[in-house]
Formats: structure tokens, C-alpha cells, sequence
């Protein structure tokens, strides 16, 4: 078997883009108590999930709850999977970055 290289022994230096996505159950706690258990869009009180407004992969350091809306599903697949969606979120980023800024 050919291996010129042998595999580096040394751990990684920072997080992968789903370490930095991952949503403590601190985080989780926080946007239960902004949300009061309602999506954040159309006001659903049943299930509900975490969707990052900032891309996994674009967030600095970790996932806090400025990173983040409550959406019940019908509300999370429309919020990543259309345009108007995509829109939509970027604006909430935009207030909740004005919020944690006050």
C-alpha cells in the first residue's frame, strides 16, 4: 500500500462549522423564554426547532440565541428553502442583531 504522508497526530485548531452550530441546552433555554413557546413567524405553539438565521458555517466562535429563531416546521422549511424565506431571515438577523447590541 502506498502512503507517502503519514496522517498528522495533532488536534484540530477550531471548531467544525456543526460544533459551531450546535445549540446548548443554555442556548435552547434562552430561546424558549424569548419565544414564550410560540414560533417566532406565525405564532404556533405546537413543536417547535431551533433555525439559525446565520448560516452554520458563518458563525464566529459558537451559536448563541441571536443566532437563532423558534419556528414551528411548516415555518423552518419555508424560512431555508425559499427566497421570500431567505429574505425573511435576514432580517430578523438584522433586529436581533440590533437587540443584543442594546
Amino acid at each position: 500500500m502506498f502512503n507517502p504522508v503519514p496522517k498528522p497526530n495533532f488536534p484540530r485548531r477550531k471548531p467544525t462549522a456543526k460544533q459551531r452550530g450546535a445549540v446548548t441546552t443554555k442556548v435552547r433555554q434562552q430561546l424558549y423564554e424569548r419565544s414564550g413557546g410560540y414560533c417566532e413567524r406565525c405564532g404556533y405553539s405546537g413543536q417547535l426547532q431551533a433555525a439559525h438565521v446565520t448560516r452554520r458555517w458563518k458563525i464566529e466562535g459558537r451559536t448563541t440565541v441571536n443566532d437563532l429563531l423558534h419556528l414551528c416546521v411548516k415555518c423552518h422549511i419555508w424560512a431555508d428553502n425559499t427566497a421570500e424565506g431567505r429574505a425573511w431571515l435576514d432580517t430578523n438577523r438584522e433586529n436581533l442583531q440590533k437587540n443584543a447590541r442594546l
